[in-house]
């Protein structure tokens, strides 16, 4: 039988200090996207062989994108347009449900969009750079 989970019951986190965290209200998606290493070409003349050889420089932990519905009386949620206006380092938290565990990391609000339309509910989509590594510990 598979191990597999829906996500009901995840909680995106945010803290301005890494130690008290406050749920975000109406979270409907996230994404962790563009995880990449940098490589550097260390390719010589005294190369074993005609193929390139690379050297691991860099790791950009990339972006978190979540989408969520825009509740105009969520005070995290108003908080992020100065936390993007004055640049803000934020800790950050994905609480998976039960015990499934926890990614975390540092990064800064660099996108909020809003999204009007009929006859959907007004929902806000928010890109967070992600600076340093993601941590993720499972079983808590």
């Amino acid at each position: 039988m598979s191990s597999a989970f829906a996500p009901r019951g995840t909680q995106l986190m945010r803290s301005p200090d890494g130690s008290s965290y406050t749920k975000y209200a109406e979270v409907i998606k996230i994404d962790n996207t563009g995880m990449k290493a940098d490589l550097a070409d260390v390719t010589n003349m005294d190369s074993a062989s005609s193929f390139k050889e690379y050297l691991p420089t860099l790791i950009d932990a990339g972006e978190v994108k979540f989408d969520a519905n825009f509740i105009t009386t969520d005070a995290i949620q108003n908080d992020l347009t100065t936390d993007f206006s004055n640049q803000t380092l934020l800790y950050w938290r994905i609480q998976f449900p039960g015990t499934r565990g926890k990614l975390e990391w540092d990064g800064y609000v660099t996108q909020v969009d809003t999204s009007i339309e009929l006859p959907k509910q007004v929902t806000r989509a928010v890109t967070i750079k992600v600076t340093g590594p993601l941590t993720w510990t499972p079983n808590v």
